[in-house]
């Protein structure tokens, strides 16, 4: 439901305003006015992603499990501010909406009850959900992924970021001019992170395999540096910025054991016209 991307919005700002062509992260037309005109790096495509349940099955053919088994299908992203349709002017489409979110809700409460009760065996105990955390966690990794983006440190990535998060922003690391230094500052979190949706899936690969993947709205005040070889910063760089952010973190079972949350990547609103024309 939601349109994908794997581009964190810490994009905005590597590259000072200028006068180019508009892209827009998010739907949020306010986002985007706090973030302005800037340059961006060619975008590069990503090819259409497979359901985890035939990336997983393609996977334990050939003997492997990627952790990164892209978006869940039918994930919904409910619109936000002007990006939502108005109860008083569309009052029958802004009902629809919020009928379709209210079942998605219903489903994924299911999907997530029977990771807990139906992916397990005794003596393994069964996983602990524990709700109330994943926002807090989902934002922790968020900052940590960040921060170790700017400061080039591809060992904590590797650990915090699904495969191919991962391997974009090594290419981007890489791609760094030589002796360039980036400085990523969280000022502070305006709002507390808030789970927009949270769904989980039985991978098709033997035993005690499922996946949890949940989509939590983060904002915060941010900036980041940026300074050429001998200490020069780069114009347009290091102004605090407001941003809002749907991070995407995810967490693996393989054989009844859990493995540790990761960042997977970002995504967009969900279009409402779409939802409401299924």
């Amino acid at each position: 439901m939601s349109h994908q991307t794997r581009r964190p919005v810490l994009r905005a700002f590597l590259y000072p305003p200028r006068c180019v062509p508009q892209y827009r992260l998010f739907t949020q037309s306010r986002i985007s006015q706090a973030i302005g005109n800037r340059v961006t790096v060619p975008k590069v495509r990503q090819p259409a992603q497979k359901s985890a349940r035939v990336a997983s099955k393609e996977a334990a053919s050939i003997g492997m499990m990627s952790n990164d088994l892209g978006f869940l299908d039918g994930s919904f992203v409910m619109p936000s501010g002007a990006n939502k349709p108005s109860l008083f002017r569309l009052p029958k489409v802004r009902m629809k909406l919020e009928w379709h979110r209210l079942k998605q809700r219903v489903l994924d409460l299911g999907g997530v009850l029977h990771y807990k009760y139906g992916t397990t065996n005794k003596p393994n105990p069964r996983p602990k959900l524990s709700l109330g955390n994943t926002g807090r966690i989902a934002s922790a990794l968020h900052d940590q992924m960040y921060a170790a983006f700017a400061e080039g440190d591809t060992p904590t990535l590797k650990k915090i970021c699904s495969e191919g998060l991962f391997t974009s922003f090594c290419s981007r690391i890489a791609s760094r001019a030589p002796g360039e230094h980036l400085r990523w500052i969280l000022h502070k979190h305006t709002r507390q992170p808030r789970v927009v949706s949270h769904r989980a899936v039985i991978l098709p690969v033997g035993k005690g395999a499922a996946l949890r993947q949940a989509v939590v709205r983060v904002q915060s005040r941010q900036s980041l540096k940026r300074t050429k070889p001998y200490g020069e910063i780069v114009d347009g760089t290091g102004a605090e910025k407001d941003l809002m952010e749907y991070v995407v973190v995810q967490r693996r079972m393989m054989k009844e054991k859990e493995e540790p949350w990761m960042v997977w990547g970002t995504v967009e609103e969900s279009d409402w016209k779409t939802v409401v024309a299924e």
